[in-house]
């Protein structure tokens, strides 16, 4: 019996060795594809709502994108401060500007995705480039690089984000996360499986868009259009990733650990939602994140081949923090590198919380 448990220990251990080397490793140590820029037309289509000081700064931030022909959709869903007068403003010294202003209506109140809806159909190009007021391209040449990898067969690109870098340990934890969060859906969509969780960065062409009718299926989810579109339209042949930093978008940074455990609850009831193959591979690996360290608090606690416990602790350890110091390294955050252990137990503390939570919210 005592010995059953050191084998499925090792078990555990080897469907780590599977995520980590066998999936993570070959995105975390490969080079960001380069691909010329491309001579296509692309609608930026900028949604707010509510986000007159966001607008005054990424505006300068859009408009001076390096790239030859893109006009701005600027979706404005039913603002009650002065958003629509600086859309207006705007649109009145650049030609390139068309102002989309959405209504409440008694069927769509409020509703973000309709808005877009509206902001897709009015736009006159077949490309399509989306950002949030809030966020902001980490350079001019985001657009550039974005649309560099649409192809005749690639009509998905899925881009990086990242959480503004700021003092503290919190700070670091929601980075890594976000990290984390985009290892997985980048890793997978290179084998073919594509899915994402939170995605803030992300062009496609029009026609995909209409191939699955749009957001009308989960129409009623007031969040995660991004992540649930691309679990209805990706494929492993339609999508691919933008890697490189210029192109990431900058997200503005959770305000305390109760929001970003809140965050995280929403975003295991979204995987819920997801296919069956998805969701397997992702609680999977968390199933074994967690067991592997309650089984080897177990069997050290037990004594049970303690020295083979502790070889594999110490194995384990080593090829994941290099898997892990790669990866934020990749994405550009090579200080949570050090800080790593610590981040991983707080991830898993966050994990449990999650989790806690929803079975006691459930009953």
């Amino acid at each position: 019996m005592l010995l059953t448990l050191l084998y499925i220990f090792i078990g555990i251990v080897i469907v780590q060795l599977f995520y980590y080397l066998g999936i993570f490793r070959e995105f975390v140590f490969s080079q960001p594809a380069e691909n010329n820029p491309k001579r296509i037309p692309v609608s930026v289509i900028l949604y707010a709502k509510n986000n007159a000081e966001e607008v005054r700064k990424i505006m300068p931030l859009l408009l001076n994108q390096n790239y030859h022909e893109f006009e701005l959709v600027l979706v404005n869903n039913a603002s009650f401060d002065e958003t629509l007068d600086i859309f207006k403003e705007y649109a009145s010294m650049y030609p390139n500007i068309r102002i989309v202003d959405v209504e409440n209506n008694q069927a769509f109140w409020g509703s973000k995705k309709y808005a877009l809806t509206l902001g897709i159909k009015a736009s006159k190009h077949e490309y399509l480039l989306f950002i949030d007021a809030e966020n902001r391209p980490s350079s001019e040449t985001w657009l550039m690089q974005m649309s560099s990898h649409f192809t005749l067969n690639k009509t998905i690109v899925l881009g990086t984000s990242m959480y503004e870098k700021k003092k503290g340990f919190f700070n670091k934890i929601i980075r890594y996360d976000m990290i984390w969060n985009q290892l997985h859906s980048f890793a997978w969509t290179r084998t073919g499986n594509p899915f994402t969780v939170n995605l803030k960065n992300i062009a496609y062409k029009k026609e995909e868009f209409y191939k699955v009718k749009g957001f009308i299926d989960h129409m009623q989810n007031p969040k995660y259009e991004n992540d649930l579109f691309v679990n209805q339209a990706a494929t492993g042949k339609n999508t691919t990733l933008c890697e490189q930093s210029s192109a990431t978008l900058i997200v503005p940074v959770l305000k305390n650990y109760r929001q970003f455990v809140s965050l995280k609850k929403e975003h295991s009831q979204l995987l819920n939602t997801f296919k069956f193959a998805t969701r397997f591979k992702i609680k999977l690996f968390n199933i074994s994140q967690l067991c592997f360290y309650l089984m080897a608090i177990v069997l050290l606690i037990l004594q049970i081949e303690w020295e083979i416990v502790v070889a594999l602790l110490i194995f384990r350890f080593l090829f994941v923090w290099l898997i892990a110091s790669k990866a934020v390294k990749k994405f550009q955050q090579p200080d949570l590198a050090l800080t790593f252990p610590l981040i991983e137990i707080a991830q898993l503390i966050t994990l449990i919380n999650v989790s806690l939570k929803s079975v006691f919210n459930s009953k």
